[in-house]
């Protein structure tokens, strides 16, 4: 088992965006709940005034791809954190390999999502999310690519 590299969950929304590089209004994680070397749980209660939120108040489909790539990122920014880095590197989706969304959440339902690093070669990372709703019931899974930049 993989040593747990996060003493206690990070809950405050401000201090998650200091680990990301995605600023308000495209963040889609408010939470970090579990981080080892290679694995991450992050939250996300989705707000009515999200910008990819439908008129009605349906996260979208684009919403919940980007939740699963925020996770990733948040997973990034906490390991660049822990090493002393002093910002969050910049990266973006380089490909997906498969999505499966099973079901969209609505205003207000919490997510929680799992990410897990298969294979990183230079920047490019191979990682597979799995995002579960407040019942436990995985709602979505992705596999991408992600390519950080800077």
């Amino acid at each position: 088992m993989a040593e747990q590299l996060l003493k206690t969950p990070i809950l405050d929304p401000e201090e998650i965006i200091k680990l990301i590089p995605q600023k308000p209004p495209f963040v889609m994680v408010d939470r970090l709940y579990d981080y080892t070397a290679l694995t991450g749980i992050t939250g996300f209660l989705v707000p009515k005034e999200n910008i990819l939120v439908d008129d009605e108040d349906v996260f979208s489909e684009p919403g919940l791809i980007e939740h699963m790539a925020q996770s990733m990122s948040l997973h990034r920014g906490y390991q660049g954190y822990i090493s002393g880095l002093e910002k969050p590197k910049t990266g973006f989706i380089g490909a997906i390999k498969s999505v499966q969304i099973f079901r969209l959440p609505k205003v207000g339902e919490k997510l929680t999502t799992h990410v897990e690093i298969l294979h990183e070669v230079m920047k490019v990372t191979l990682v597979i999310a799995k995002t579960f709703d407040e019942k436990e019931q995985v709602i979505a899974t992705s596999e991408m690519k992600t390519v950080t930049v800077d």
